[in-house]
């Protein structure tokens, strides 16, 4: 604690007096009622103070565990510091003072986010299985993360900012004037109820200088401070060495040997600066994780990215906090120099970076804002916006930065790319014509005629009523950062967010050399054309399914085909319609009785009774085989749309970049109840490394065994080549094997969790409990 306040520029002799004070830095009141049991997950911003709360915290179960020796065992752990299992690692650390097994764990695990998202869910599930198991039934696991963490909402405790008062009284004591807390701008006063931004201002305000206006400008105040007291070395050389090690300590795993950052002069610097402290004799940390990040982007802007970064995925997970500040605190020109090397090679990575490092902006009265004209916030929205089909030879580095994000992102994501442009209307070049006023941006993209685009010359509030050759194509109104120079960046990933968003929810990637696609799709366009009920899975003749669909394609025979979709559960393009008549004019699908059959295994129960829930039909083995059926199709199917769409994504996408890999799921149904008994089945399944992909079910016999720790060859083994890959730790859901299109389902669920998690998309899937973390 005082280590972090004086990084923070409280002097030691104060920090020390904080450090004593038990309430200071208390859990709040909101989230005091913690469970006896289970895990919670304290959610807040950096400087927001959750970290310190979790050490009083921690210092409350080191008590207990002095005043009863029966109390469970306290322990912390760094979520960056631990490799392999959370729950082996905690258990080692607490045997030392006891038997976890009998007396239970109070685990304190702080920053969750820091070793990257990935890592963090999956530590995050780990707590979770371990604590639902019997074995795990007197644990109380505390973390702290970042929002953008998938937390349940029922683990969640969003940490409180300060009142107005509180936050005026912590400046107040040391030796600032609260009064800013209510005379500033809606967005300062926002920023100093943080408490660590409230501290940086008590010492901005000491020297009589004016506040910042955002949590970036606020470090950038507080390094200024750091350094201009060092005296014993210029500030450029300080700085200098503060990078340095800003980038050891990231590509470390945050502490770095001192002998791999300077001299013991040039560590002492360091020291001088209170930004730095030692970890034990020979090894070196900054005092707070925001700071390591800080300085990883300013590294990062001076000297851009290295190539061993951009060809290394795990070391640029290791860096993603680092880019998403550099990409915060540069201009709009700066920012190329760590753009350019990424936006091809990994634009799903710049992606997340772009939407970690901008936040949502809320419309407010007062700014200040940049006074930006029409035509400069225009241009640079043309240039993030502007995505060729096809850009022409060598235009790569003649384009401007922002250009060759548009491309790069269309590029990336290719060949879907070009299906995603269209449908935004984006399929020729476009213009574009955009306004600030204050913060809040207007923006019209129109198509463009050569050089002309008429539309520019009819009124902005006026295009939407005049003839549609000139209505834009697009229109966005709403609140933009425009204090973070990068902004256009964001709303270009926004427009492709909400354009791959809805692609994912309509299915509408095409998969022309899958056959587990092929299959599923036929039986859907059979059933759906012959009027067959969803769920029934009754053969269809194929030629009376053949002579159906040519009927709904050409109208009368020798004619050309006229439609494309049909019906309320088949709607596809005419390319895919005129695919599935040909398959089923070769016979190819059809048993040796011309018979089209589901793809999956079919109810086998007889029901007597007249309410049965959907599952009731199967018996236990039925429903085993099918849902093996389905969950096999479903990472074919998953498979090819990321090698056949979005193979340039692939070593960023969870799923994807986790193959070759053994997905097991064992599988609780329960015996036949009473006419109102609903216990739906339990599926849990497990990812984890192996030499070749595969998909097994398992049936258990008893709902506990669903919650009973994974083998060990399974718990703690994750695929290597990416960070980015799934967890292994287990997912308990509902099968949703029983819908009239099952593998396609979990595929795209699969696949837009995939997207949304680098912020590809608005939203994930709502449609499916997918069973994969």
């Amino acid at each position: 604690m005082v280590e972090r306040w004086h990084a923070a520029g409280v002097s030691a002799v104060v920090a020390a007096e904080l450090a004593d004070t038990p309430q200071v830095g208390a859990l709040p009141d909101a989230v005091t009622a913690l469970p006896e049991h289970g895990v919670v997950v304290l959610e807040g911003v950096f400087g927001a103070g959750k970290s310190l709360a979790a050490e009083r915290q921690h210092q409350r179960d080191i008590a207990a565990a002095r005043a009863d020796a029966q109390a469970p065992i306290p322990g912390r752990l760094a979520a960056q510091d631990v490799q392999g299992s959370l729950i082996d690692a905690a258990t080692r650390a607490a045997a030392v003072l006891g038997d976890p097994a009998v007396r239970g764990v109070r685990l304190i695990v702080d920053g969750l986010e820091e070793p990257g998202p990935i890592r963090g869910k999956e530590l995050l599930d780990q707590a979770c299985s371990w604590t639902l198991s019997p074995a795990g039934a007197r644990w109380r696991i505390l973390a702290t993360a970042r929002p953008g963490l998938e937390v349940d909402e029922k683990l969640r405790r969003p940490m409180p900012a300060l009142s107005a008062d509180e936050a005026a009284a912590l400046m107040d004591r040391l030796g600032g004037n609260g009064i800013a807390v209510h005379s500033q701008s809606g967005m300062v006063r926002s920023v100093l109820r943080q408490p660590l931004f409230a501290i940086i201002a008590a010492q901005i305000q000491r020297d009589h200088e004016r506040l910042p206006n955002s949590p970036v400008a606020f470090l950038d105040a507080l390094v200024t401070r750091a350094l201009r007291d060092v005296e014993s070395v210029k500030e450029e050389r300080a700085e200098r060495l503060l990078r340095r090690l800003a980038a050891v300590c990231v590509s470390a795993g945050g502490v770095a040997a001192a002998a791999d950052v300077g001299s013991p002069g040039e560590v002492q610097v360091l020291l001088d600066t209170r930004l730095v402290v030692r970890r034990g004799d020979r090894r070196l940390a900054f005092a707070l994780p925001v700071l390591e990040q800080y300085f990883a982007g300013q590294a990062l802007l001076a000297n851009g990215v290295l190539a061993e970064v951009v060809q290394s995925v795990e070391l640029l997970d290791r860096w993603r906090y680092g880019l998403a500040m550099a990409i915060a605190s540069s201009g709009w020109e700066s920012a190329r120099t760590v753009l350019d090397p990424l936006l091809r090679a990994h634009p799903g990575v710049v992606g997340w970076a772009v939407h970690e490092a901008i936040p949502q902006a809320e419309f407010e009265e007062e700014g200040p804002w940049p006074d930006l004209p029409a035509d400069v916030v225009s241009q640079r929205l043309q240039e993030t916006l502007d995505a060729p089909r096809t850009p022409p030879h060598g235009s790569w580095r003649a384009a401007p930065a922002g250009a060759r994000w548009g491309r790069a992102c269309q590029a990336a994501l290719s060949p879907a790319g070009d299906r995603i442009f269209f449908s935004m209307g984006r399929n020729g070049p476009v213009t574009v014509d955009a306004f600030l006023e204050g913060n809040r941006l207007g923006l019209h993209i129109l198509r463009r005629d050569g050089d002309h685009t008429p539309g520019l010359a009819i009124p902005a509030a006026h295009r939407w009523t005049e003839p549609r050759g000139v209505r834009p194509v697009t229109a966005l109104f709403g609140a933009a950062a425009v204090e973070y120079a990068a902004w256009p960046w964001q709303k270009t990933l926004k427009l492709v967010a909400s354009s791959l968003h809805t692609m994912c929810g309509l299915k509408d990637f095409d998969l022309a050399d899958c056959d587990a696609y092929t299959k599923e799709r036929l039986w859907l366009a059979a059933a759906d054309l012959m009027k067959l009920p969803s769920r029934r899975f009754t053969p269809l003749r194929a030629e009376d399914v053949h002579r159906a669909l040519c009927y709904h394609l050409y109208g009368e025979p020798g004619s050309l085909p006229v439609r494309s979709g049909f019906g309320t559960r088949f709607t596809g393009y005419q390319a895919e319609l005129l695919r599935i008549e040909e398959e089923l004019g070769s016979g190819r699908w059809a048993d040796a009785d011309g018979l089209l059959h589901s793809p999956y295994a079919v109810p086998d129960q007889r029901l007597i009774r007249p309410r049965y829930w959907v599952w009731d039909a199967y018996s236990p083995e039925q429903l085993r085989l099918r849902t093996e059926q389905v969950l096999t199709a479903a990472v074919e199917i998953y498979t090819a749309l990321v090698d056949t769409w979005f193979p340039q994504l692939k070593p960023v996408l969870g799923l994807a970049s986790a193959v070759p890999a053994a997905l097991t799921g064992e599988l609780y149904t329960a015996p036949p109840g009473g006419k109102d008994a609903y216990e739906p089945p339990g599926l849990r399944l497990s990812l984890y490394s192996s030499p070749s992909s595969s998909v097994t079910v398992r049936l258990v016999p008893s709902k506990d065994a669903l919650y009973e720790p994974v083998p060990a060859t399974a718990r703690g083994s994750r695929p290597t080549r990416s960070p980015w890959a799934r967890p292994s730790t287990p997912v308990l859901s509902e099968p949703e094997i029983f819908g009239d299109a099952p593998a396609i389902d979990y595929a795209y669920a699969w696949l837009h969790e995939d997207l949304h998690r680098l912020h590809l998309t608005e939203r994930g899937p709502r449609t499916i409990r997918t069973g994969l973390p």
